[in-house]
């Protein structure tokens, strides 16, 4: 289980679940899961989307519709009945979760170690993906990075958003939705208006 950045390196890892857990009880089960639904994650303050002057959005977690929401943690919307705002919103945060995957990727193509079952103890396994992950994202930093976009746009008022599962987090979601379907943060393709 990992959290991986826009420049494919890794934040976090949690190493030694196994492999026919399902994620969302791995992520709860690891530390680094409980800091994110105990906003004990350090994750950088709130601060508004890029080209706009508010409201403040708190840094997310991208999971999939397996994960539980929180303050820091959002997943798609259901695939039922959705507006093309919603469509939007989800198919840009499939986008983000490819990060991981293409992560995952670029590791194993690295370091082909990782592309067939290692025969070591577990213990050493685990020791062995440790320095894989370190190393990995150590190069990220010597290697191009991909150039952000940023523009110009205004978004309505929200509040400070609450605990998990709350409807806080649900205008949270709704936040970044909208935003994804204004002036400054529309692709031109998919478009809302479709």
């Amino acid at each position: 289980m990992a959290i991986a950045d826009a420049e494919y390196r890794f934040v976090a890892v949690d190493i030694g679940a196994y492999g026919r857990t399902n994620d969302s009880m791995i992520f709860k089960n690891s530390f680094m899961g409980r800091s994110v639904y105990n906003r004990r994650f350090d994750f950088p303050p709130p601060e508004p989307m890029p080209g706009t002057n508010g409201p403040p959005l708190p840094y997310v977690l991208v999971g999939d519709e397996a994960f539980q929401m929180a303050g820091n943690l959002i997943k798609p919307y259901a695939s039922r009945g959705l507006d093309a705002k919603k469509q939007n919103f989800n198919y840009r945060l499939t986008r983000a979760r490819r990060m991981v995957e293409c992560t995952f990727g670029i590791l194993v193509s690295k370091w082909r170690v990782f592309a067939k079952p290692i025969q070591l103890k577990i213990e050493t396994v685990d020791e062995v993906v440790k320095c894989g992950v370190v190393l990995h994202s150590f190069l990220r930093t010597k290697e191009p990075t991909i150039e952000r976009m940023t523009e110009d746009s205004e978004l309505t008022s929200i509040s400070t958003f609450g605990p998990r599962g709350s409807v806080a987090v649900s205008a949270m979601r709704d936040a970044f939705a909208d935003y994804f379907c204004s002036d400054v943060g529309r692709f031109q393709w998919p478009d809302c208006n479709v």
